[in-house]
């Protein structure tokens, strides 16, 4: 995990107990305690009605993105939980999330960091997503987006831009190293590419 600046726009944002901003949409228990793996329900829906990025509640423009794994991205049938977000919101979490960014985090996405008795509202686990984390995150941008039944987002294909994420840093080949011999991140896309198959 990285220590990135947080973006303008997010700084407003409460802190939890490490300093790190809380993202808008992010499930609070009755003692006002984020729970990062949870979505509150009330205000992802209020997002996604109003057109604002789910992690800082600003307006979107007319291009977003989409956090997730390769499978919401790739997958002619993929889809998002989370809502749109700005691009250097998401790109922010993608480099501090501990669950995005670093290497060793192992922890299931399943609910268990809440208390029944501290949940004040009904949770839902939903049967349809793979808890278990992806080796690589996929990040894209689009121009809009439909929402099927049950709440699953569908960003409008074709993507404008995909940004691959592992550990907290985005994957690119550029040029310039592999003129000079570094492939490196050629070595990390290879790898994601045959996760892929």
């Amino acid at each position: 995990m990285r220590n990135a600046p947080v973006p303008q726009r997010m700084r407003y944002l409460p802190r939890d107990r490490r300093g790190l901003p809380i993202p808008f949409i992010v499930f609070r228990d009755t003692d006002g305690d984020p729970h990062f793996t949870i979505s509150d329900a009330e205000r992802r829906a209020l997002v996604l009605k109003h057109d604002r990025c789910g992690i800082c509640n600003h307006r979107l423009s007319r291009g977003r993105w989409f956090v997730g794994g390769p499978r919401s991205a790739f997958h002619e049938r993929g889809a998002f939980l989370d809502p749109p977000m700005h691009h250097d919101c998401a790109e922010y979490a993608l480099q501090v999330c501990p669950y995005l960014a670093a290497p060793s985090y192992s922890k299931l996405i399943d609910g268990k960091t809440l208390a029944a008795d501290k949940a004040g509202a009904a949770i839902v686990l939903d049967a349809n997503v793979d808890n278990t984390r992806p080796d690589f995150f996929v990040a894209v941008m689009t121009l809009g987006q439909r929402i099927w039944p049950g709440g699953y987002i569908v960003p409008k294909r074709p993507f404008r831009r995909i940004e691959v994420w592992k550990d907290g840093e985005r994957i690119a080949i550029r040029r310039r190293d592999v003129i000079k011999g570094d492939f490196s991140q050629a070595t990390k896309l290879r790898d994601f590419m045959k996760a892929m198959t």
